[in-house]
């Protein structure tokens, strides 16, 4: 496998290469080199190859591509050398960038079958990030590089149905795509939980931290409602280009008697703070990129059954009805205060939306979605030793 990110802290990327190797599957991965002297080299039986490429954020699209290619030109070198010691059935890609799949190329010419996994709808991020229409000509290139990207791969994988029709719709052919939910790893994410160990009501906000997130309106709704819920705290947790003004508005909102930020950490550390709260807040604005987002913070707290209030968007609304979540519109601070005022003052509805939620976890746990993964995978497998089968009868 191959993604520009670190892998510890990175949900998506392990559940899925840990339960390739869980089941006997040999998975090497490259990805991102992180800091630090007691860096592991092996996950649950995942090999990991970092690059020192580093991971920028900001808003320099120069600085972006350079970054990018300097991931892709090493992994493009790294893997063709892997590829020709270890001869590798499958190469899995995940994105973004969507062109970092051709760093499978020469694996691919040699017989690897390989799937893109499409994390993120670059188009729609790139014009929010940028602030240019679908018209524009960098947008234009973006879209035509990804359906070059999914054209390449034998097959791609969405992370949920309105994020395919929207790829369909930019000129990929539906046919290519399997939908595999980004729901959370049940190793990790288990409801069973340690004690409070106090009487404050905790809210949290876990991920990336860039504005389109929303946390400057969950500062201000923490801002009203100061004096008005005794011992109230909002946890943040991650990191991302848009933190240091987060952190700069609270202060300047005197928030930080209220609001502690946690920084990033790895995935098995989130559940110890998890199972300290009472509220999960997920206060996405809508734009043309978050309006496709299921996000995974979301599901992680219907996962341990933690309540949430989101911002009301046509692909939560997809797969949450108003008895599952507590709604607010986006952007608006007042609904999000409303919101955790209410959960606060009435315990009852906040078990109620844990019951409701539930039905979600029924349908699209991980043990459903590893089978559609292991399908997909395994219909690759199967092509591969059939044609390598008609090879040798040649």
């Amino acid at each position: 496998m191959i993604a520009y990110t670190f892998y510890s802290s990175d949900p998506r990327v392990r559940r899925e290469a840990e339960a390739l190797a869980a089941r006997g599957d040999t998975v090497d991965f490259i990805c991102l080199k992180e800091g630090g002297d007691s860096v592991r080299r092996d996950y649950d039986g995942v090999h990991l190859y970092p690059i020192s490429a580093g991971r920028y954020q900001g808003k320099s699209t120069v600085s972006y591509l350079a970054k990018y290619a300097s991931f892709f030109i090493r992994s493009f070198f790294l893997v063709s050398f892997l590829f020709l010691k270890k001869r590798y059935d499958i190469i899995q890609v995940h994105t973004m960038p969507d062109f970092l799949v051709f760093a499978a190329l020469v694996p691919k010419c040699l017989g690897a079958k390989v799937i893109l996994d499409v994390h993120d709808l670059m188009p729609e991020l790139y014009m929010c990030k940028f602030n240019v229409g679908p018209r524009h000509f960098i947008i234009r290139l973006i879209t035509w590089v990804e359906r070059r990207s999914i054209g390449f791969a034998n097959r791609a994988i969405a992370v949920h149905v309105p994020h395919r029709d929207v790829l369909v719709a930019h000129g990929n052919p539906a046919q290519k795509f399997t939908i595999l939910l980004n729901v959370p790893d049940p190793r990790i994410f288990q409801t069973n939980g340690a004690l409070r160990k106090d009487d404050r009501f905790r809210l949290i906000y876990h991920g990336t931290v860039a504005q389109r997130h929303g946390l400057e309106v969950a500062l201000r709704a923490v801002r009203s409602l100061k004096g008005r819920i005794p011992e109230l705290e909002l946890i943040i947790i991650g990191g991302g280009d848009d933190l240091a003004r987060i952190k700069g508005l609270a202060d300047q909102m005197e928030l930080r008697d209220c609001v502690r930020f946690l920084g990033t950490m790895p995935v098995e550390e989130l559940p110890q703070h998890l199972r300290q709260v009472d509220v999960g807040i997920v206060p996405i604005l809508c734009d043309p990129f978050t309006r496709y987002m299921l996000p995974l913070k979301l599901l992680e707290y219907v996962g341990m059954g933690i309540p949430a209030i989101v911002s009301r968007t046509e692909t939560i609304q997809a797969y949450f009805d108003d008895q599952m979540v507590y709604y607010c519109r986006p952007g608006d601070d007042r609904e999000l205060a409303e919101g955790i005022l209410e959960l606060y003052a009435d315990r009852a509805k906040r078990m109620q939306i844990v019951s409701n939620a539930s039905r979600f976890n029924s349908l699209y746990n991980w043990e459903n979605q590893k089978r559609v993964y292991f399908e997909l995978v395994d219909s690759l497998l199967e092509s591969n030793h059939n044609q390598r089968r008609r090879n040798y009868e040649q």
